[in-house]
């Protein structure tokens, strides 16, 4: 397929390089704000003056406006050009700091850790946000979303990673905006009572009633944190063991609430809502209660970066089942990319899990039909086996430069675990919807916890096994930037190539 016939591919393709020129060339805002103007005035008095659009000129002046944005809007988004980002003031030794809880992190053996926004430095107001740690103290009280404090101390760097095939937690963190990070113990900060209350932490409160409730189900521990990560995107509660598991198993996405679960979730709704198209215009009433629904999801599960764009992607989708326009799947990625980079943050670009998150979405609708090409079972249930595994085979194929990159390791059996996982995950998140709904007005039979409990329980049973193969997980691997680049792009082709070797 050809797809810069695309116009969205197009305009996303330019907006992504000057998103990555803006990151690492930086140029004067004044300068670039005064250039995009002018090409916008330019562009729209080509559009009245050539309403044919006869003329090349409008095409490359668009290229050149996207551009410019791309490179304007992660300018305007580099701390130096926020007056009032802590950075651009003096911090240097102790001062008096007042923060608020943007996100609470899973704690590790020795600290209790939360992303926290800043707001006032030295009685200035200010802005940024820093990593904030507790030592871990059983009479400390754990800090909630939009909790406020104040502390007299210095912020320090971020430290890199010990050794080469370390996952380098303080480029994620830059990813995220986060430089620097306060350690503090229980007699360092004062709480402020009365806090104000933001939409993050109605979210929060609503997730920890909802797991209040769960918790006076029979459900195993184990089973319970799975839930918690598999509905409410709340994962601190996973022992480091499950983890590992997941992670050596190549089935880690399942914990994270991001496109597989909103996919199904669009999916369940778009079934169960079917009556209302028979209702006077019932289509547009369906689209926006599943994009009601959708963020109203988004809601509960935090708001996180990974939520955020799903459901934005999957509105985009929604809406073009909506046109009956299902089949462009090229351009509504690109326009849910557009959207989130220009509109949301353009720095996302440049954290793993958006990167991964396109990677594999991209890779699943390019490459599984190439592998359906390749070999077409006449079998149908070697066929529904073959067409499982070629979505986790094109996803892998689509991850792998950036997961080696990144992680420096490589699970082999992940075909296994997503081969019998992935299958069974609409009916695993269904079932929870309704647990959940059922447990807020106290009526979840006791039937039902133990039909899902044992559900999940299998699930981690089978992570489990595939997990303790080490023999087939491959670590330590030296990859860098430039070979993710070049094996990013040379995969697919190199797919492609040996389905259409006439063509060569």
């Amino acid at each position: 397929m050809k797809l810069l016939r695309f116009i969205p591919i197009k305009l996303t393709l330019v907006l992504v390089l000057g998103i990555v020129v803006g990151n690492y060339f930086h140029l004067d805002v004044r300068l670039l704000l005064s250039t995009c103007l002018i090409l916008l005035i330019v562009l729209g008095i080509l559009r009245f003056t050539d309403k044919k659009n006869e003329s090349p000129i409008f095409g490359y002046l668009t290229v050149l406006t996207t551009l410019g944005i791309g490179i304007l809007a992660t300018t305007l988004s580099l701390p130096e050009n926020q007056a009032d980002h802590y950075l651009n003031h003096d911090f240097s030794g102790s001062r008096t700091w007042r923060l608020k809880v943007a996100e609470v992190l899973k704690p590790t053996s020795f600290s209790d850790r939360y992303i926290a926004k800043i707001q006032v430095l030295d009685e200035k107001y200010s802005e940024g946000m820093v990593l904030l740690s507790f030592v871990t103290d059983s009479s400390l009280q754990s800090l909630q979303v939009d909790d406020e404090l104040v502390f007299y101390g210095s912020p320090k760097e971020v430290r890199g990673p010990l050794n080469p095939h370390q996952f380098n937690y303080k480029n994620y963190l830059k990813g995220l905006g986060i430089s620097h990070q306060f350690l503090l113990g229980k007699e360092d900060f004062i709480p402020i009572k009365n806090p104000s209350v933001t939409v993050y932490g109605m979210a929060a409160k609503a997730r920890t009633h909802i797991i209040t409730q769960l918790r006076k189900a029979s459900f195993g521990k184990d089973e319970l944190s799975i839930i918690q990560a598999l509905l409410l995107g709340q994962r601190n509660d996973i022992s480091e063991e499950t983890y590992t598991d997941y992670k050596n198993a190549g089935a880690v996405h399942i914990l994270a609430v991001s496109g597989l679960h909103i996919g199904i979730l669009l999916v369940l709704l778009q079934f169960l809502l079917q009556p209302i198209e028979r209702l006077p215009k019932g289509k547009t009433l369906k689209l926006v209660f599943i994009v009601i629904l959708l963020w109203g999801f988004a809601l509960l599960s935090g708001l996180s970066a990974s939520v955020v764009r799903a459901v934005t992607m999957f509105s985009f989708v929604a809406y073009s089942m909506y046109l009956n326009r299902p089949k462009n799947t090229f351009n509504i990625l690109a326009l849910s990319m557009f959207f989130i980079l220009l509109v949301i943050n353009p720095n996302l670009l440049f954290q793993v899990g958006f990167q991964m998150s396109y990677a594999a979405v991209f890779a699943i609708v390019w490459l599984y039909p190439l592998l359906q090409k390749l070999w077409f079972p006449k079998n149908k249930i070697v066929r529904k086996i073959w067409q499982l595994l070629s979505v986790s085979v094109a996803a892998q194929l689509g991850v792998l430069p950036i997961s080696l990159f990144y992680f420096h390791q490589f699970p082999g059996l992940f075909f296994i675990s997503n081969l019998l996982i992935v299958p069974a995950l609409g009916v695993i998140l269904g079932m929870g919807i309704l647990v959940i709904l059922l447990s807020l007005v106290d009526a979840l039979p006791n039937f039902l916890v133990v039909i899902y409990n044992t559900l999940i329980g299998w699930m981690n049973w089978i992570i489990s096994w595939v997990g303790q193969q080490e023999a087939f997980i491959f670590k330590n691997i030296s990859f860098d930037a430039v070979q993710m680049v070049l094996n990013g792009i040379w995969n697919p082709f190199l797919l492609r190539d040996s389905i259409y070797p006439s063509q060569l």
